[in-house]
């Protein structure tokens, strides 16, 4: 008796089970295996991955309400048994994914703001600024880090007066060298002996095509700013975040490393997408610690950067739709409370983070098409 259908590709080098049809490169599969004979090994990579999250007095209830309908994605043999299959496997893996995320916020919370050590890097204008006084608002101690210290005394002075931060330091840092890095860890060593909040937010643009750009010092200049100087941070910050209670690592990346198809983007592109990947490999060594990494995804933000964005030529940017800073700030602190591992800012992120991995060429075209929209010429035009 057929108990159960799922849906997955199935590359042609696994082995054909019983009652298998064999297409070329691809097999259909009826399994009508009794359910106390039913093996993970023999099961889809799904099922494999759904058992895994049952405990092991569970697997047996789980494991006798699934057999095995495997069809591959490249096969046409019946489509409706594909449609049945994805609709039969899609709400599965959405529960399970459901499930893992209210597990991980059941262990980061409680958490509040409240009296919390916040550290934010590149606070002086943009994304870190609007942050800094959304924390202020929300009670927190702020350390406010950047090169422009002008800046950083005008933000903290809104952070007192318009939002009642009760405490509030400024330091003048720049991230890409470790002598300034070093300095502040043991300030805040110190002064505060912990950091429960780190928000690496600093960063740099560019708006030019490699082929234009007369250095290739550009790319490594963003490099060092974006990444190096994020995860340098982050490297001598632990000791600190571990002596807190449920602490928080926050990193600023970008939608663009989820959609990296856009133009005039390359070095800014490479190193939000290593901040990617490093900060997720950092939060599986850390997966049994007390620190959280939550990854925001902002698009396109009326911030400052577009000013700062490094090449030799670099275009100008029409922001005139982009989400206003404010919005996406309080978007990332709220996203940080709850210690989601991914803060997409917004619906069209979420819907090009799903089609990465399903539709690529598809995503990549529309990505691209939809970029040159926000390209001016005029490097003068306002803001």
């Amino acid at each position: 008796k057929l108990q159960f259908g799922s849906l997955l590709p199935v590359p042609a080098p696994y082995p054909p089970p019983p009652l298998c049809r064999e297409t070329t490169g691809s097999f259909l599969c009826l399994s009508f295996r009794r359910p106390s004979r039913v093996s993970p090994s023999r099961h889809s990579p799904v099922h494999f991955l759904l058992l895994l999250l049952f405990k092991k007095k569970k697997k047996k209830i789980f494991m006798t309400m699934t057999g095995t309908l495997v069809v591959t994605a490249t096969s046409l043999v019946s489509p409706t048994l594909f449609l049945a299959g994805f609709i039969t496997v899609f709400p599965i893996l959405y529960i399970a994914n459901a499930y893992c995320r209210y597990k991980r916020y059941q262990a980061a919370s409680p958490w509040s703001v409240n009296d919390k050590v916040v550290v934010i890097t590149g606070a002086s204008s943009g994304i870190g600024e609007e942050l800094a006084y959304e924390f202020a608002r929300q009670g927190a101690r702020l350390i406010l880090c950047a090169r422009r210290a002008d800046k950083l005394s005008d933000v903290a002075k809104v952070c007192k007066e318009k939002y009642g931060a009760s405490h509030v330091t400024i330091s003048k840092v720049d991230v890409t060298h470790e002598t300034d890095v070093n300095r502040l860890i043991e300030t805040i060593d110190a002064t505060h002996d912990k950091i429960d909040c780190l928000v690496l937010n600093a960063g740099v643009s560019m708006g030019e095509a490699l082929e234009d750009i007369k250095d290739f010092k550009v790319i490594k200049d963003i490099m060092d700013v974006n990444f190096y100087g994020s995860t340098m941070f982050a490297y001598h910050a632990l000791p600190l975040l571990k002596r807190a209670e449920k602490s928080r690592i926050v990193v600023v990346s970008s939608l663009i490393s989820i959609i990296p198809s856009v133009p005039l983007r390359s070095g800014y592109s490479a190193s939000k997408s290593a901040l990617k990947g490093f900060f997720e490999s950092l939060q599986a060594e850390l997966i049994d610690s007390n620190i959280f990494i939550s990854t925001a995804f902002p698009g396109i933000v009326k911030t400052e950067i577009n000013d700062a964005r490094l090449g030799s030529n670099p275009k100008n940017l029409d922001f005139s739709n982009a989400m206003p800073a404010d919005e996406c700030a309080k978007i990332i602190v709220d996203g940080t409370i709850k210690a989601h591992k991914e803060i997409i800012l917004t619906s069209v992120g979420k819907f090009s983070r799903l089609l990465e991995g399903v539709f690529p060429d598809l995503l990549s075209y529309v990505s691209h098409r939809e970029a040159k929209k926000y390209i001016v010429e005029s490097k003068d035009k306002d803001q």
